[in-house]
Order: structure tokens, then sequence, then C-alpha cells
């Protein structure tokens, strides 16, 4: 698995390529940011065959956090974003992943291991390779809207892990 970064920050147009250690896998051609309208930003990039994309954003260059979506393949790829904060930065994550041929692949994967599609996990703001990922302190693989369910459950029943949507906990009972 080879997976590399891009990273621009929301007053930059130039672009900086970090990698992780692995093969040497096809190039990929450069990320641009245009401005539009009302503080927004679009980014561009030109996609690879056989590699998945994921979008990641910070206020502070510390914290990470994915966007709700995954990107996969070759062909263009275009993504709207827009922040009213002081300092927003966006990379561009990505990583040729053996077994992964399509969109769908990507989003049903598990790249972490913890049960949890990699789509279910952006988004939800988790990390999708990171079996310990948490939102504001909670583990992922727990229950953060205490409705009984776990994330893994919450996936299976389609529902909302940040939303008390168990219908056995909106029971309420009367007794007269």
């Amino acid at each position: 698995m080879n997976m590399r970064r891009i990273l621009a920050g929301s007053s930059a147009v130039a672009a900086l390529l970090a990698t992780t250690a692995g093969g040497d896998p096809a190039p990929q051609p450069p990320l641009s940011f245009t401005q539009g309208l009302q503080g927004t930003f679009n980014a561009d990039w030109e996609g690879v065959a056989g590699r998945t994309y994921f979008m990641q954003f910070s206020m502070d260059l510390q914290s990470w956090h994915y966007a709700p979506f995954i990107d996969f393949g070759d062909g263009g790829h275009h993504r709207g974003t827009g922040s009213d904060a002081d300092k927003f930065f966006l990379r561009l994550h990505y990583g040729d992943f053996p077994g992964i041929d399509s969109l769908d692949d990507a989003m049903n994967a598990d790249f972490d291991g913890d049960g949890l599609s990699s789509i279910f996990e952006v988004t939800f703001g988790y990390d999708p390779f990171q079996t310990t990922s948490t939102i504001d302190g909670q583990d992922a693989s727990l229950d953060p809207d205490g409705d009984g369910l776990g994330n893994a459950s919450e996936q299976a029943a389609g529902s909302d892990p940040m939303a008390k949507d168990n219908p056995l906990v909106q029971l309420e009972v009367t007794v007269e």
C-alpha cells in the first residue's frame, strides 16, 4: 500500500506533496485550487486509474479531519469547499490499495480492519485508517450517541451514530 498527500492552504495556490514509504506508484498530477465565491475554494485534480482519494481539512495544520466523501480512479475530479475560519487547509490523501477496483470497493473497504466501512467512517467524522478513531474523545467502536447501538450496529441498520435513533430507546412507556 502506498499513500500520498497533497497539501495546500486556503490562501495558497501552490501545493506541497508529501509521501509515505512504499513502492514507486504512478505519479499523481498536481492538485489545483481556485477561489470560488464568498470564501469558497475548488480543488481539482486528474485521477490515476486504480487510485483511491480522500480529502482532508484542518484549521491549524495539527488536527486533520476527513471530508465525507471518497473518490476513485482516473478522470477529472472536482470538489468545492468553504470555510469562514481565518485559516483553512486542505490536503488530498490518496493510495493505491490492492483489491480496490472501483468506487464501490473503496467505499465499502475497511482499511483499518475495525469492522466499519471507509465511507461510514468519513461520513461520520472518523479516520478510515485508524482503529482508534475518536470524535470528541469517544472511541469509534463505541456508542457516541448513547442509544444502545454501537457503530457496527448503526452501520448495519443504516442509522446515524450521532443521533439517538434506536427505536427501542425512543419508546415511551406510560403507566396509569
